[in-house]
């Protein structure tokens, strides 16, 4: 039978942070400080935070946080939060722990204004909702939507991957195959979700994570109703550089708050591709500038800041960036079709598609991805996509 530990009284910030955060049990706490042989009395915060760190009994972004005197939103239902993974424009996400199955879990908490709006909650538990029915392998699964003590989250299937903008900015602009099979296999994922009738809104490098098995996957599918028109608010973040970095790659009608639709997706994908073949995006610059220059031309010719770029990839990504909707292809599966050569065979012939030969650029059969080796993983096949 298990047996309950009285926690003594705690003279240190730290140890009360850490035992009003929930995150220990009272056995658990006190038998790790026995067996270390610290006095909590006297014990360096630091050392005691290492120690309960090192006996994985907290992650470093717990200890942190717990230092600084936070002791809530370390626990929502039956999530327990493990890790920061960043912020963007709907909110903060985390890697949580689920207490029932003990997986891994992506977890968004949404901004408290927009989810006590009732209309935007209404539409947004809808889209969850239908998101949740999007199953395929190239899509982070939705798998829950909750509300705990007033805070609303989206809990989505987890992805170790780096995403491409880490990708990117780490190693540099991406060999021109390798950039068109990772795009073509987004693609894909995006017409799974457009033929549910939902809209991404918000395709972009860090929504784009990179599998070591070379496979992409799509995240933050089912977010959407929470995201605002760039210029619902002017705030001094219009004029910051961390906010242009989170709209460079929307599209121009969505930049003004107009109605959106499959062909939005594919313009941010197709700002995503350039971004992907040059390390730069479309256009560089403050929030104002850059909404202002895609309002009067679509997406350059990757070519002019990388020759090496084929003239057939440029055309793709300009067609998928073009200015005025009409011009772009006009959903994913027009994308995918474009793109089909940079597939491979199998997950091609698994899609049933015709392709148009005015569609598909031809591609010399020696630009394919060669198999990644048995060994070295992740880190050979990256090795491969920047041509190094």
């Amino acid at each position: 039978m298990a047996t309950h530990t009285r926690l003594p009284q705690l003279r240190s910030p730290f140890l009360n942070a850490v035992r009003k955060s929930g995150l220990l049990t009272p056995d658990d706490f006190v038998a790790v400080i026995a067996e270390s042989g610290l006095d909590p009395a006297t014990a360096d915060p630091l050392q005691v935070a290492s120690l309960l760190v090192r006996k994985k009994l907290l992650t470093k972004f717990q200890a942190m946080q717990l230092l600084q005197g936070r002791t809530h939103g370390f626990v929502l239902g039956r999530y327990k939060i493990l890790d920061g993974l960043r912020q963007d424009r709907v909110g903060m996400v985390f890697k949580a722990e689920d207490g029932d199955s003990k997986e891994l879990v992506s977890l968004k908490v949404l901004p408290t204004d927009r989810a006590s709006d009732p209309t935007i909650l209404k539409a947004f538990r809808q889209e969850v909702r239908a998101a949740a029915q999007v199953e395929h392998d190239t899509i982070a699964r939705v798998l829950d939507f909750d509300c705990w003590q007033g805070t609303y989250f989206v809990v989505s299937e987890f992805v170790g991957g780096p995403t491409l903008d880490k990708v990117v900015g780490e190693r540099g602009p991406l060999v021109p195959y390798a950039a068109a099979q990772l795009v073509a296999q987004a693609a894909v994922g995006l017409m799974h979700v457009h033929d549910r009738g939902l809209i991404h809104r918000d395709m972009k490098p860090g929504n784009i994570a990179l599998l070591p098995d070379r496979q992409v996957k799509l995240i933050d599918l089912g977010l959407t109703h929470m995201l605002e028109s760039p210029w619902a608010r002017v705030t001094k973040r219009i004029s910051t550089k961390e906010y242009a970095e989170e709209i460079a790659h929307i599209a121009p009608e969505q930049a003004w708050g107009c109605e959106q639709d499959a062909r939005s997706d594919v313009y941010s994908l197709g700002s995503t591709f350039y971004y992907l073949l040059t390390a730069q995006v479309p256009f560089p610059g403050l929030a104002p500038e850059m909404m202002a220059e895609r309002q009067i031309r679509g997406v350059p010719a990757p070519s002019k800041l990388k020759p090496k770029v084929p003239p057939e990839l440029d055309a793709v990504v300009q067609k998928m960036g073009a200015k005025d909707p009409h011009s772009r292809y006009q959903s994913a599966r027009e994308v995918v079709i474009a793109l089909h050569s940079w597939l491979p065979v199998a997950q091609w012939q698994a899609l049933g598609l015709s392709a148009e030969p005015q569609a598909a650029p031809a591609k010399p059969q020696a630009a394919v991805v060669p198999p990644a080796p048995k060994r070295g993983g992740l880190f050979a096949f990256l090795r491969r996509l920047f041509g190094r």
